[in-house]
């Protein structure tokens, strides 16, 4: 067998491997999600009390009805019967999106309501921290979702709710990866990105019991919060004039 002839290709060979093994393992994750019947979120859980499966592509059609809708790969912005909509997947660069729109649109609306089966962690944080600032208050209305990285963003209402009918869970998050890089630094990069979903949490005042509930349910399934537990929790809060 013919031995590397120098440090630089040992080098390559590492990196050559690196990438094989991603590609490997991009295959398999997509072999593994081949686009099959999206689950009914509406629909009583099959297994536990809250936990459902999850699919970021698609939402509800109606409350009730297993039947779904695509849904959009980047948020969509617009003003409809009063508040301020963003719909769709969370994707990277969003958050700059949503100031650049709020900025040359100045609605005069104080509602977001939100659509969204979730994404960018990064950008929906930001997301929030610009709802905060522009003191909005944030709804899910009844026949909406709000998972994954859409709570951060609900969060950032000065005032949130989550009307009977909708739908808001959490679960694990990418925050992104390199396969390349060794597995240490990967977690490390991990645990930053959780710290700093929990600074934000911590400043918007929710609880941060919430992550509990999201750190222990894998990536494809999802942790249905009922309205008792958003209100423990301080994701929503009573509207104005109540409590």
């Amino acid at each position: 067998m013919r031995l590397l002839s120098s440090p630089q290709a040992a080098i390559r060979a590492v990196l050559v491997s690196q990438v094989l093994l991603a590609l490997a393992i991009i295959w398999i994750d997509l072999r593994g999600n081949p686009g099959s019947a999206a689950p009914g979120l509406f629909a009583p859980p099959v297994e536990g009390p809250s936990v459902r499966p999850y699919r970021p592509d698609i939402g509800p059609s109606e409350p009730g009805a297993p039947a779904m809708r695509p849904m959009a790969n980047a948020l969509e912005f617009s003003i409809e019967d009063g508040a301020i909509r963003l719909s769709g997947q969370i994707a990277d660069g969003d958050a700059d999106r949503f100031t650049t729109w709020l900025d040359q649109n100045r609605p005069g609306e104080t509602r977001v309501s939100l659509d969204s089966s979730g994404g960018s962690v990064a950008d929906a944080l930001a997301i929030g921290r610009t709802i905060r600032g522009a003191r909005l208050s944030t709804e899910v209305e009844d026949g909406a979702v709000c998972l994954s990285a859409c709570p951060y963003i609900l969060a950032g209402g000065v005032t949130r709710q989550a009307t009977e009918g909708a739908v808001v869970g959490v679960h694990q998050h990418y925050f992104g990866k390199n396969t390349l890089l060794p597995a240490f630094l990967a977690v490390s990069d991990v645990q930053r990105a959780q710290a700093s979903v929990m600074d934000y949490l911590d400043e918007m005042g929710v609880d941060l019991r919430l992550m509990s509930f999201a750190l222990r349910t894998p990536p494809e399934e999802i942790h249905i919060l009922d309205t008792e537990r958003m209100e423990a929790l301080n994701l929503t809060t009573a509207a104005e004039g109540e409590g």
